[in-house]
């Protein structure tokens, strides 16, 4: 498909149609989890963070980022920010600030951690790079209890995860729990570099103003 497009046509902006473009759209918003069913493109597994944060940010009208330990979600600014090991961060502090981090898979941790200053709290379902570790179904759920009792946007990072890695299309659906947004990306483009947003309405109805040049570019699309 890919090669075909090629062949065909290799750019259109991000503000016009193209059918690669929408039936990737639809095959998304079919896919997610529950009512996770808007979409936004990028070009990596970063970009889809850095956007996560954003509209969670931009949605609720908060600053605060409630991160894990061990957490890794990216090495841009922002998504940066949220990253635990300190490794890679030197060289290029200050980063974005808000975040705190708690303890992952500290149910009483995160409670305390999330109020009504929150915009979002962001965490792998199981870490990848922080050492393969799996959050426990009741954690994950306290983390959407928690998030839904003080309006805060829950972030569930699949980027690792998601496209079936874990036994199941996404993860989240392993431990029934339905986040406000979903990132993805590595599996999206068997090798091409594409990385999705996905979210629930409330979110993409007050998302900001957010793009990229490259968004859901045809060739990837296809």
């Amino acid at each position: 498909a890919a090669t075909s497009q090629l062949e065909d046509l290799i750019y259109v902006q991000a503000s016009y149609p193209h059918a690669a473009r929408t039936a990737l759209y639809e095959r998304l918003s079919d896919a997610g989890p529950g009512d996770v069913d808007n979409v936004w493109l990028c070009n990596s597994g970063t970009e889809a963070n850095e956007a996560a944060l954003k509209f969670a940010r931009h949605a609720t009208g908060r600053e605060k980022i409630v991160a894990t330990t061990q957490g890794f979600h990216g090495r841009t600014m922002g998504a940066l920010a949220t990253t635990w090991k300190g490794k890679y961060k030197q060289g290029f502090e200050p980063l974005a600030g808000g975040v705190e981090f708690v303890e992952y898979g500290d149910e009483e941790a995160i409670r305390e951690a999330v109020g009504d200053e929150t915009a979002a709290v962001i965490l792998e379902p199981l870490q990848g790079e922080g050492g393969i570790n799996p959050a426990p179904t009741a954690y994950l759920q306290s983390v959407r209890e928690a998030t839904e009792e003080t309006g805060a946007a829950m972030i569930l990072d699949e980027i690792q995860t998601g496209l079936g890695r874990t036994g199941s299309l996404w993860a989240a659906e392993t431990h029934d729990v339905v986040p406000d947004v979903l990132t993805t990306a590595k599996g999206l483009g068997s090798g091409l570099p594409i990385g999705a947003t996905l979210c629930r309405d409330w979110i993409a109805e007050d998302a900001g103003n957010h793009g990229s040049t490259f968004s859901g570019g045809p060739v990837v699309s296809a």
